[in-house]
């Protein structure tokens, strides 16, 4: 099976609204029974509508530390008041007023990462879901996601029979500043995964930088022909915590 860094359990759109009830109550036995104690992430329904005021009310009551929980729609920073601060929180900013105050929203202690919600959001603005008629949205979210040192994740690409535009995406998406991607599809996983965690060779070219930098004494290097600097160094450093690796240099 494909690595995945998270497996999103949507009660949202994907749940017709008269299965909204029965569809918490078996994510919950399901999550009690299989998860112990391993973090899972849950997309619930907005939290001015019953049912998002139902599914905090259901997974606040879970065990300590268990979940993430990707929270859709969110417009006023006194929703998340609601929310005990136990809980670590990612945005899915797909509103024009969610956009607006993003900076807002995204200081907030519980915010963990923002993830564009292309969807809902070009649906919202009357625009189409294509790369540049979103690029300010997302130029948003790395700029708040860089002040505030959160994680973010690009919207997915629709598209599940077009390895050439989802390949497309995920280097304009990496390009700009993403951490990672939604997949939409199983099939889009691989692609995904190859583009946004470092290759061997990129892992083995920020440890012989940061190796080398460590050793010496001044604030610029030559490097096999590369200029390094404290900001190639910090590159460097998120390159190897991407990868999951720790800084032993």
């Amino acid at each position: 099976m494909s690595n995945t860094q998270s497996i999103i359990f949507d009660l949202e759109d994907s749940v017709p609204k008269e299965e909204k009830n029965i569809s918490r109550k078996r994510l919950s036995e399901f999550l009690i029974d299989r998860v112990k104690g391993k973090e899972a992430v849950i997309r619930i329904n907005s939290l001015d509508t019953e049912e998002g005021k139902e599914d905090l009310e259901t997974f606040n009551t879970l065990p300590k530390g268990i979940f993430s929980l990707i929270i859709p729609k969110l417009e006023e920073e006194n929703n998340l008041q609601k929310i005990p601060s136990k809980l670590k929180l990612i945005l899915l900013i797909e509103t024009p007023q969610a956009v607006k105050k993003i900076d807002t929203l995204a200081s907030d202690p519980r915010v963990i990462g923002l993830a564009l919600g292309q969807a809902d959001l070009s649906t919202s603005l009357g625009s189409d879901m294509s790369w540049d008629s979103l690029l300010f949205s997302r130029s948003k979210i790395i700029l708040e996601c860089a002040i505030n040192n959160l994680f973010s994740i690009d919207g997915p690409c629709m598209d599940v029979s077009s390895e050439k535009k989802l390949l497309e995406e995920c280097r304009l998406s990496r390009s700009l500043g993403f951490n990672s991607k939604m997949a939409i599809h199983p099939n889009q996983i691989d692609a995904i995964n190859k583009n946004f965690f470092p290759s061997e060779e990129e892992i083995g070219e920020a440890k012989s930088i940061l190796k080398a930098f460590s050793k010496s004494k001044e604030g610029v290097i030559l490097f096999e022909g590369k200029i390094i600097d404290i900001p190639i160094v910090q590159t460097m450093e998120k390159r190897l915590k991407l990868a999951g690796l720790k800084l032993d240099y």
